[in-house]
């Protein structure tokens, strides 16, 4: 029974120290501050946390409309959710995606965007998710070993 105990207060403690942190909007990075008053103007903050992770300090904002936007430690944004129905603000999108994006899939709108190695990733307001490279190419897929390709990494 004490092991029990004493695994419950270890999740609890290792949930608070990853939990996020209630912050004010003018707390956020210069750069997130920024960026929200350029593409969500007239958009109100809602909630900000600070999280202090593994991966180190980000943050996560929710907008009144209902969109959901995520910053790095220095204020560049990482994943932008556009509130339901609207798509997230064109000048964020790189441009060779937007047209890829246009050409494959008329009528659809980009209703998230995540920064990832290599790319991005893309979700469309029909559910399809595509992860490109910033000039629209497929990015290249990781085996089941974390390695590009089908050969092993050699050390």
């Amino acid at each position: 029974m004490k092991k029990i105990a004493i695994f419950a207060m270890f999740l609890s403690m290792t949930a608070i120290m990853y939990a996020g942190t209630p912050i004010s909007a003018s707390s956020l990075p210069a750069a997130a501050q920024t960026f929200l008053n350029k593409h969500f103007a007239g958009d109100n903050v809602r909630k900000a946390e600070k999280d202090n992770g593994r991966r180190g300090t980000e943050y996560e904002v929710d907008m009144t409309s209902g969109a959901e936007i995520e910053f790095t430690s220095d204020g560049d944004w990482k994943e932008i959710k556009a509130s339901r129905g609207n798509a997230v603000p064109a000048a964020v999108v790189p441009a060779a995606i937007a047209k890829f994006v246009a050409d494959n899939f008329s009528g659809e709108i980009i209703t998230e965007i995540a920064k990832k190695r290599g790319g991005y990733e893309v979700e469309l307001s029909n559910g399809t998710e595509l992860k490109l490279t910033a000039d629209a190419k497929p990015m290249p897929q990781r085996n089941g070993n974390g390695n590009r390709g089908g050969r092993p990494r050699t050390r």
